[in-house]
């Protein structure tokens, strides 16, 4: 069992998360696999749990004075494409560990999990590391914390 504090909880809860959530992922992985993506057990573990789910959380900003906050969604559908699935293998051969995206972000980022569960994200050619957990990562966002930029690839 996963131990989030419990600000992550209200977080996730305000999402419409729920503790033990199953979703039905078959669909979603078929497609993922059906681009070229390495859908690890991490990432079936994940998306069982988390898929389609839309946090609202820090940083934010004040537009025509209504504060506007950022969003992360585990929706990897919306990346699931042979072009993107060439991006997720250059982020891959950057760490070292086979990635598969499971969600997007409002700063542009794809989110990847990796086999060992650890979570990464991309963003044009610039690979960021969140950290080694569903925890940590689910941390990070609900604190509004950035990845911490770890490489970059070539773009051909």
């Amino acid at each position: 069992m996963r131990f989030f504090s419990s600000d992550v909880v209200d977080m996730l809860e305000r999402a419409g998360w729920e503790s033990g959530r199953h979703v039905a992922i078959d669909d979603l992985t078929g497609s993922l696999r059906s681009f070229g993506f390495a859908v690890s057990e991490a990432a079936i573990d994940f998306l069982t749990e988390f898929a389609f789910i839309r946090l609202e959380h820090e940083p934010s900003i004040v537009l025509n004075a209504k504060k506007s906050f950022c969003w992360t969604s585990f929706d990897p559908a919306v990346v699931a494409t042979r072009r993107d699935a060439r991006i997720s293998d250059r982020c891959s051969s950057v760490v070292g560990k086979s990635l598969c995206p499971v969600g997007t972000d409002g700063f542009h980022f794809t989110i990847y999990v990796a086999g060992d569960g650890s979570f990464f994200a991309g963003r044009d050619a610039s690979v960021f590391q969140y950290g080694e957990s569903v925890e940590v990562l689910l941390r990070a966002i609900c604190n509004g914390v950035r990845p911490t930029k770890i490489s970059e690839w070539i773009i051909e």
